[in-house]
């Protein structure tokens, strides 16, 4: 694994990466802000989910807000991964990091069984009906695994 991680950070898109005075920060800058519209979109269509704004249907503000979150995810990837050939040993070594690249797994996981599975049925409950436990639990779930992906990433600066 150390062979491989110090490969990624030899290449010059790794040096690049730790030796320019603007690239980390803008390829952080980037991240965060494709966060901050990757969350905020989730959360969105989460607390729709949860039963607020009842007059809003759930198949419009999803087919309106997931090519939104799916784009600005692809920014975050892409600026994360710069960042990754920077540090690679030292992110493969971090707890915090791993518990990051965990909890979006989870997350993602948990938007695709949802898009998949209980959202197929949702013109029974779109509009002004109740949303389904299992539908509102799936959005807590969402909303909490984001959140924490959120936290992990501010505490990669401090560990």
């Amino acid at each position: 694994m150390t062979t491989a991680a110090h490969a990624l950070e030899t290449t010059g898109a790794g040096r690049f990466m730790r030796e320019s005075l603007w690239a980390f920060p803008i390829a952080e800058a980037i991240h965060i802000m494709a966060f901050a519209i990757v969350v905020g979109s989730i959360v969105v269509l989460d607390l729709r989910l949860l039963g607020l704004s009842r007059r809003i249907p759930v198949a419009k503000l999803s087919a309106h807000i997931v090519p939104w979150t799916l784009g600005a995810f692809a920014f975050a990837v892409a600026s994360g991964l710069s960042m990754f050939t920077a540090h690679t040993a030292d992110y493969l070594t971090n707890p915090v990091f791993m518990l990051k690249m965990g909890l979006i797994l989870a997350a993602g996981v948990n938007a695709a069984m949802l898009h998949v599975g209980a959202m197929q049925s949702g013109a029974a409950w779109d509009i002004d009906a109740g949303t389904p436990l299992r539908v509102k639990v799936a959005a807590g779930a969402s909303i909490l695994l984001w959140l924490s992906v959120i936290a992990c990433g501010r505490l990669l600066a401090y560990t």
